[in-house]
């Protein structure tokens, strides 16, 4: 559990460079309309402030969208949880395509959609767990996606259905299975690579008595997160 909470948190870190690129454009956004104001204002000090109304605007929208950045990152915090939290599931796909565009290869070369069906569906698991399963299979897509040729469209479909009792949750990409055992501890096609991080995700959710699945067909990958039995939430 300590490498799990470990793979986690340096896949959370390890976007912190792109959270900085993002936020630097709507600073930049920001600094640029203020400037351009201070030296309006000192230029022309007796004109009404409505003639500042556009710049102002610009810097109220850059400063809207730099809080609504800090607000997605921040939470990581919530669903990183180890304790049970209740999780709108459409919600927190949304967030987690969202939190990832800080993944610059993600943002700009991976079109990713969500499919939750019509059904509002909340469950109360451990955010930690999902969060570790459901991002072991993102990761893997772009990671696959990035050895590739280029040729093929980057794209993945992030689902989710209520099977029975429990839920299905699937990251499905237009990728290949590597010719290795990606549940065997340290498999990777990389040298001197960690591995895929299946083997580690796939303990952590035996735990709760979740299981996790590779499959593929129809020229696609598919990685499955199935949880048997939801607790009412």
């Amino acid at each position: 559990m300590a490498l799990a909470e470990m793979y986690l948190m340096a896949g959370q870190g390890g976007k912190i460079n792109g959270l900085i690129h993002n936020l630097n454009n709507f600073i930049h956004v920001v600094d640029m309309q203020l400037s351009m104001l201070v030296a309006k204002s000192g230029s022309s000090p007796k004109e009404p402030l409505g003639k500042f109304q556009d710049k102002l605007s610009r810097s109220a929208g850059g400063t809207a969208k730099m809080v609504a950045a800090l607000h997605k990152n921040g939470q990581c915090a919530f669903y990183s949880q180890k304790s049970p939290v209740q999780i709108n599931v459409a919600e927190y796909i949304g967030w987690l395509i969202e939190f990832w565009e800080n993944d610059l290869y993600f943002k700009h070369k991976i079109t990713c959609e969500q499919d939750t069906g019509a059904d509002d569906i909340n469950i109360l698991v451990p955010a930690f767990h999902l969060t570790l399963c459901l991002e072991q299979g993102i990761r893997n897509a772009v990671e696959a996606y990035q050895e590739m040729d280029g040729s093929r469209e980057s794209r993945i479909v992030i689902r989710a259905a209520l099977q029975g009792e429990g839920i299905d949750l699937s990251v499905s990409s237009r990728t290949r299975m590597p010719d290795l055992d990606p549940w065997l501890e340290g498999s990777s096609s990389k040298p001197e690579h960690l591995g895929m991080g299946l083997p580690v995700s796939a303990y952590a959710a035996g735990l709760l008595g979740w299981k996790l699945d590779l499959q593929t067909g129809n020229e696609e990958v598919t990685f499955k997160v199935s949880i048997p039995k939801l607790k009412p939430a």
